[in-house]
């Protein structure tokens, strides 16, 4: 039930996905003797190194003899590592619980503050009151105006997981959605099945008469 950090990833793929493409185009102008041609249109004065010639010359080498750009270089690197390290931390599953709920903030009734802790410790206890449901565990995320409710609950091999859908929906989430005095916006079930079954080490044996 914890999040990951999926809208993240997709945003930096793409943008490392159009940067691969550019690179990959610009690479294929120069291979092709396109670049000249195309830099000639556009009126820049830098001309491409034709097929042979070094891609980085001596004024590379010169340019890094400055202080300043390899300062700069520094700092780039610096800058790309943290963001890269910033985006691997990110990829840690994090619950992203809702912050405390603010059920009534008037001058004349009070303040109303509710732990999200709180409401779901009632929601488990409630989704665990169910038949055939052996644990449960719940997540609430969004605001007071527009809360989100994740379960997962655990039941045996014999209930039948239809019931249990259909109950978590109109008793728990309805008695939620109630308290709340506001309409789920989102309610995420994840149900597994346990078919463990309880033993016993002991037996006990009825004693039979003498001479039967």
């Amino acid at each position: 039930m914890r999040q990951t950090a999926a809208r993240l990833n997709r945003t930096w793929l793409t943008i490392l996905g159009v940067l691969l493409v550019l690179l990959g185009a610009a690479g294929l102008l120069l291979a092709t003797g396109r670049a000249a041609a195309l830099l000639r249109s556009t009126g820049l004065g830098w001309t491409p190194p034709q097929t042979g010639q070094r891609l980085f010359g001596d004024a590379t080498a010169t340019a890094f003899g400055l202080t300043w750009v390899v300062v700069l270089t520094a700092v780039v690197a610096v800058v790309l590592g943290l963001l890269g390290l910033g985006w691997l931390l990110a990829q840690v599953p994090r619950k992203h619980e809702a912050k405390p709920f603010r059920l009534h903030d008037d001058a004349e009734t009070g303040l109303t503050r509710v732990d999200a802790s709180v409401v779901t410790d009632a929601v488990e206890a409630q989704a665990k009151s169910l038949p055939g449901v052996s644990s449960a565990s719940a997540v609430l995320r969004g605001s007071v105006e527009r809360p989100e409710l994740t379960l997962r609950v655990t039941v045996d091999d014999r209930t039948p997981v239809p019931d249990v859908l259909e109950r978590l929906h109109r008793e728990v989430a309805g008695d939620l959605a109630g308290a709340l005095d506001t309409r789920l916006r989102r309610l995420a079930v994840q149900v597994e099945v346990s078919s463990a079954k309880g033993g016993k080490d002991r037996i006990t044996v009825a004693p039979v008469a003498a001479g039967r």
